[in-house]
C-alpha cells in the first residue's frame, strides 16, 4: 500500500510523546487475515499479510487516536465485491471478491503492470481509508450532513491529498482506477453500486486532489473529470474538508485530553 496516512500521521505527531504507543489494555485498531474458502483468493491473503497492510494502516492510526472500542480491519471472503464498516462486530471489511475485481478492472485499458499495480493499491488505499472513515464517524459519533459513507469518502481523500504531498502517486491512480471502474458499469463490481458512487462523485474526489497539487494532476482537466469553471475552487475544497476533519478528530487525538 503506498499511501502513508500523513494526515494521520500529523495527528500522531501533535500528540504529547507520552502518548507514543497505545497501552496493550486499551481499546486499539488490530488486524485479521481470514482464511478464504476460495483457493484463488489465498494469494490475497498471503501477499497482503506479508506485506502487512493492515497493520501499516492500524499502527498509524493507534498513534493518533483514542478509541471507545477496538476496531479490527480484517480481510474475509463476503460473497460480493465490496468492502463494509460492520457496526455489530466492528470490524472494518476489505471483500476478497472486492481485491478479485479491483485486480481485473485495473488492467482492463492494458496499462503497464507498474501501472496497475499502482492502481490496485490505490484503490484498496482508498476503500480501506473510506471504511475507516466510516467507523470514526459512527464510534465517535461525528455529524455527517450527507451520511457516514459519504464522509468516509472525504476522509480518505482528505488522507490521500496529504499523501501527495510527498510525491506519492495514490492521487493520480486512485482516480484512474474509479473512472476505469465507472466506464463498466455491467462489469459486476458492486462497490461503486453498494455506495451510488457516480459520476458526481468521482468529480468531487478527482477535483479535491487536483487542489491539493494542480501541477501534479493538470490531466484531470485535460480529461474533464475537473470542470475548467470549478478548478479554481478545488484548493478551497480540499482545505474545507481537511478542516472539518481535523476539527472532528480534535478531541479524540491521543492525549487530547491530558493536555486540555
Amino acid at each position: 500500500m503506498s499511501a502513508r496516512h500523513a494526515l494521520l500521521a500529523a495527528l500522531a505527531a501533535a500528540a504529547p510523546l507520552v502518548a507514543a504507543a497505545p497501552a496493550a489494555d486499551r481499546p486499539a485498531f488490530i488486524t485479521a487475515y481470514d482464511a478464504p474458502a476460495t483457493r484463488e483468493y489465498l494469494v490475497y491473503r498471503d501477499q497482503m499479510r506479508e506485506a502487512r497492510v493492515l497493520e501499516s494502516v492500524a499502527e498509524e492510526l493507534n498513534r493518533a487516536l483514542e478509541l471507545p472500542a477496538t476496531v479490527t480491519l480484517r480481510l474475509a471472503e463476503c460473497g460480493h465485491s465490496s468492502t463494509r464498516w460492520d457496526a455489530a462486530t466492528r470490524s472494518v471489511v476489505v471483500c476478497y471478491e472486492f481485491l478479485d475485481a479491483v485486480l481485473v478492472i485495473a488492467g482492463s485499458d492494458g496499462a503497464a503492470d507498474e501501472r496497475g499495480e499502482q492502481r490496485f493499491s490505490a484503490a484498496v488505499t482508498f476503500a480501506l481509508l473510506t471504511e475507516v472513515g466510516r467507523a470514526l464517524t459512527e464510534l465517535f459519533r461525528l455529524p455527517a450532513a450527507h451520511g457516514s459513507g459519504r464522509a468516509g469518502e472525504d476522509f480518505a481523500t482528505v488522507t490521500i491529498a496529504a499523501a501527495d504531498r510527498d510525491d506519492d502517486r495514490t492521487a493520480g491512480a486512485v482516480v484512474d482506477f474509479l473512472e476505469l471502474a465507472l466506464r463498466e458499469p455491467d462489469s459486476g463490481f458492486e462497490y461503486l453500486e453498494d455506495r451510488g458512487f457516480d459520476r458526481a462523485r468521482l468529480t468531487d474526489v478527482a477535483c479535491a486532489l487536483y487542489g491539493n497539487s494542480p501541477t501534479t494532476h493538470p490531466d484531470f482537466l485535460v480529461r474533464g473529470l475537473v470542470p475548467p469553471e470549478r478548478a479554481a475552487r478545488c484548493a478551497e475544497e480540499l482545505l474545507a474538508l481537511a478542516k472539518a476533519w481535523e476539527l472532528a478528530l480534535h478531541d479524540h487525538v491521543r492525549g487530547a485530553a491530558a493536555a486540555r
